[in-house]
């Protein structure tokens, strides 16, 4: 075993850019006055994005586009957001989350729809679903989709709740990825570099830890990593001035980056075109959160924003 390998959740894998910062929200109820967002009903963990919000989020996803999608030839989807009941047992949620899944249930009698379906946590579990039992050719480049169509729902227990960083109902871009076991281990380090890179414009200071994965890695799908690059879970952190996380630390997880092995392929039977096993991977990137990590880091006025922020939103 390589010592020098981080392997335990939290550890260090890189230290970003070491950019110095005061700004920070003192209070929620700061957020809710600056005008960015708004709270919906009392205790719902849902939150209205208001016109100054929308501008700096539109702007986020015009950077990920430039810098992810376009940078590395992803392609833009729309994905389902619910599916049913079953593509979640497939996945080997069921059981492990249920605390967190919302449901949708005719409310009445209709000839439509009669049994339930589950609202997608993950944004990317009706991506294996649709692509079940289906061969895909990645002899000339991985299958690369990216979706930020949202939103995303998870039943957040209330005391966790904190407006733009834990929610009931978020928004996240998605980048999900399929091909052989090299092309999903490059294409996974080419995404966390882009976001780096955006970091680094953007004037963030982050770090990359060592995460832990959505889906739940079987013993034996995935060997222990042998370099930095086959870490199977890599979240970026920002650095966020007046926020705590659970180690009293002010970094915020914005980014979960994931190499799946063949840990979903092989749950739903998708294989390349010649029959030979496939691996997958993703890289999601919390919106609201990198909202929250620029306010906190300039400010609530637009006109303190970083000046790529700006630029988008002429």
């Amino acid at each position: 075993m390589n010592k020098k390998i981080p392997t335990k959740e939290g550890e260090l894998i890189k230290q970003g850019s070491k950019i110095k910062t005061n700004k920070k929200i003192e209070t929620v109820k700061e957020l809710f006055e600056s005008e960015i967002l708004a709270e919906f009903i009392n205790n719902s963990g849902q939150y209205l994005i208001l016109p100054k919000g929308t501008k700096i989020l539109i702007a986020i996803k015009s950077l990920l586009k430039k810098y992810l999608q376009k940078e590395l030839g992803f392609e833009e989807v729309i994905l389902p957001k619910m599916a049913p009941v079953d593509s979640f047992r497939k996945a080997d949620i069921l059981g492990r989350w249920d605390d967190y899944l919302l449901s949708v249930k005719p409310f009445f009698k209709t000839n439509g729809v009669k049994e339930e379906y589950i609202l997608d946590p993950l944004q990317c579990t009706v991506f294996y679903q649709f692509f079940e039992n289906k061969k895909i050719d990645v002899s000339e480049k991985p299958l690369k989709w990216f979706d930020a169509s949202g939103p995303t729902f998870r039943n957040e227990d209330l005391d966790k709740i904190f407006p733009s960083v834990k929610q009931r109902e978020f928004h996240r871009s998605e980048f999900v990825y399929l091909g052989t076991e090299k092309q999903v281990i490059e294409i996974r380090e080419l995404c966390l570099k882009q976001i780096e890179k955006l970091c680094d414009d953007l004037g963030l200071k982050y770090r990359i830890v060592v995460g832990n994965g959505c889906y739940q890695l079987k013993d034996g799908e995935l060997k222990f990593p042998e370099s930095i690059r086959e870490i199977p879970i890599k979240d970026l952190e920002i650095f966020c001035p007046g926020y705590k996380n659970k180690d009293g630390e002010e970094y915020l997880e914005v980014v979960g980056s994931s190499i799946l092995a063949n840990t979903m392929t092989s749950r739903f039977n998708i294989k390349g075109e010649n029959d030979e096993e496939l691996w997958s991977g993703c890289t999601g990137i919390g919106l609201n959160r990198l909202m929250y990590a620029l306010i906190t880091n300039y400010g609530t006025k637009l006109k303190h924003m970083p000046e790529k922020i700006k630029e988008v939103m002429k």
